[in-house]
């Protein structure tokens, strides 16, 4: 399905008091990365440079280094060429199109830039907190298909993963091993450095496996967080297993995490509040013997083309729930010094509930190695 980059930046000046709108991504004078994301859903460009869109047209402006991929990308798009200043060519464009203000990123643009712009234009600048984000939030058809290709494409190497698994292999291994295995099966790179936790390491929930390079043991929690990617769009989910036998202990762990993201699941419907959803999910760790290692942040996430969109469920937010959203669902139960449990599965949600995205097993607690 072709997507109507047209129909987004016009959707984008709708959202906008300002009379044009700029996105700006440059790695020279600007954070790495900075709003690549944003540039990409406007226009299907992958490279950096900057897109200016006012009521009449769209000009997207790069350098040498991506002149030719641009016009590739991104053909129904007027390119300008901003070889050495880019801000001196984007002023000139503003002026050429006579608007009077111009919207900008709030999120996605350095004060650097901003200061310059208006000494270069003298027009009104308009920061908007990042109104292409809230765009994002709801995903079309070919978005959520992306999605769910890397899920596949993720959960396919996973289940080529635990054959080889065993104690003595090391965490770093572990992670190098499924990244190459997600990219045999389709995946255009890892969405994001994964987490590979064995043993006590499992209960810290961002742990990366270069912290610590431990080997796997007999009787380990092994917590890993991955996700892949295709066409731009990633895939987030989190599997729990165990090394060997399980202990009475770690399939009760595991059992009151897997109550609460089937409850945090059932939750999910077009109208219901985000922070409803994480108080569903949450009150049934809180209810548990393990309340005090629950997990204080939201229960859940947006996925797309970044790994951390919106909707953001947790309590400080007034969102709700649309169709096409697709949000992850994590609940976790973390313990100092003995290890900890995460399941997270990736659900859009769609008129009267949701589809579940990911189809791993995760139903009991599974033995590997």
């Amino acid at each position: 399905m072709a997507t109507d980059y047209g129909k987004r930046r016009k959707a984008l000046l709708d959202r906008t008091e300002a009379e044009s709108f700029l996105v700006f991504d440059l790695d020279r004078i600007m954070p790495s990365g900075i709003d690549r994301v944003n540039l990409r859903y406007l226009t299907g460009y992958t490279g950096e440079g900057a897109l200016l869109v006012t009521r009449d047209k769209a000009t997207l402006f790069t350098d040498s280094r991506y002149l030719e991929q641009a016009e590739k990308e991104a053909p129904e798009i007027p390119l300008r060429h901003a070889e050495d200043d880019y801000v001196a060519e984007i002023a000139a464009a503003v002026k050429e199109s006579d608007t009077q203000s111009l919207g900008f990123g709030a999120w996605r643009m350095t004060q650097y830039v901003a200061d310059r712009l208006w000494e270069a234009t003298g027009i009104e600048l308009v920061a908007d907190e990042d109104p292409v984000r809230l765009m994002r939030a709801v995903k079309e058809p070919s978005e959520v298909a992306c999605i769910r290709e890397a899920t596949e494409a993720s959960e396919r190497a996973l289940a080529r993963l635990v054959e080889e698994l065993a104690p003595g292999i090391n965490e770093v291994e572990v992670a190098f091993r499924f990244g190459l295995l997600m990219r045999e099966e389709g995946s255009e790179r890892v969405s994001f450095e994964m987490t590979v936790a064995s043993g006590e390491n499992s209960s810290l929930p961002h742990y990366r496996p270069s912290l610590g390079r431990r080997t796997l043991q007999e009787g380990d929690f092994l917590l890993c967080d991955f996700g892949a990617v295709v066409g731009g769009y990633v895939s987030d989910m989190t599997r729990t297993f165990v090394v060997g036998k399980a202990t009475d202990k770690q399939r009760e762990i595991y059992d009151w995490v897997r109550r609460a993201t089937d409850v945090g699941l059932d939750a999910l419907r077009p109208g219901v509040l985000a922070s409803d959803v994480h108080r569903a999910s949450s009150a049934v760790i809180e209810g548990s013997p393990y309340k005090e290692h629950i997990f204080l942040s939201p229960v859940g996430h947006g996925v797309g083309l970044e790994v951390h969109e919106l909707p953001r469920m947790g309590l400080d937010r007034g969102i709700r729930l649309e169709p096409g959203m697709v949000v992850t669902m994590e609940p976790g139960i973390y313990i100092p010094g003995y290890g900890g449990v995460r399941i997270e599965d990736l659900a859009v949600v769609t008129e009267d509930g949701f589809e579940l995205l990911t189809s791993y097993p995760r139903d009991e607690l599974i033995e590997i190695g």
